[in-house]
């Protein structure tokens, strides 16, 4: 292949990387939100029933099945998915470039020795 076209594509491919980068912490910052929203609903339905004298132990389990605890939980999972998946992508970007400069390694040491 010829070698202008491999670098080309390096250069899609670290620009990708890049945008990915973005979109990872675009996120983090949407994760982040989600978490507080979770922590911060959880937290006011375990002291209301603690205020309405349920054992903790009992009281954290009825917060946890609040539903909208519960949903707010989904969505904390879901960011969390999200975000897993891009780091995942970011990791076969950046395999992908380092397969590429190994070609290019690769072409430019045959070329020397052709």
């Amino acid at each position: 292949m010829n070698p202008m076209i491999r670098m080309k594509m390096l250069d899609d491919k670290k620009q990708m990387l890049s945008s990915k980068n973005e979109e990872y912490r675009s996120l983090v910052e949407t994760r982040a939100k989600a978490e507080y929203d979770y922590n911060v609903a959880f937290a006011e339905k375990l002291i209301k029933e603690r205020i309405d004298g349920t054992p903790i132990t009992v009281a954290k389990e009825l917060a946890k099945g609040d539903r909208t605890v519960g949903k707010l939980k989904i969505a904390l999972e879901v960011c969390l998915g999200i975000e897993r998946a891009c780091l995942e992508s970011m990791k076969d970007v950046r395999e992908a470039i380092g397969a590429d400069r190994s070609i290019l390694t690769w072409l430019r040491e045959e070329k020397g020795n052709g």
